[in-house]
């Protein structure tokens, strides 16, 4: 058992063919979704590095906090309109 992830992991490690151990060429493979009970990859997939983001301080200028608020309401606003237009999608289709 091991996860659709590994797939890119082991090609990483071992090239274009990859190891036998872990993908047999007469047997079939059992494809999982991605757990750390993977036996290839152990729940650790390949992931580029990403920046942490910073957490917000309270403390930080007023200015910032209500930059961040209104990102927060326009994301929202984006979301209701995306459920409203898929609503009226299904609504159309049927």
């Amino acid at each position: 058992n091991f996860c659709h992830n590994c797939w890119n992991v082991v090609q990483r490690k071992f090239g274009s063919s990859p190891c036998e151990e872990y993908f047999p060429r007469n047997g079939t493979v059992e494809w999982h979704p991605h757990s750390s009970s993977c036996e290839v990859c152990g729940g650790t997939s390949f992931r580029g590095v990403k920046r942490k983001k910073q957490a917000l301080n309270p403390q930080i200028s007023k200015k910032l906090r209500i930059a961040a608020e209104r990102a927060k309401k326009i994301r929202h606003l984006r979301n209701t309109k995306r459920v409203n237009n898929k609503a009226l999608m299904k609504k159309i289709a049927n």
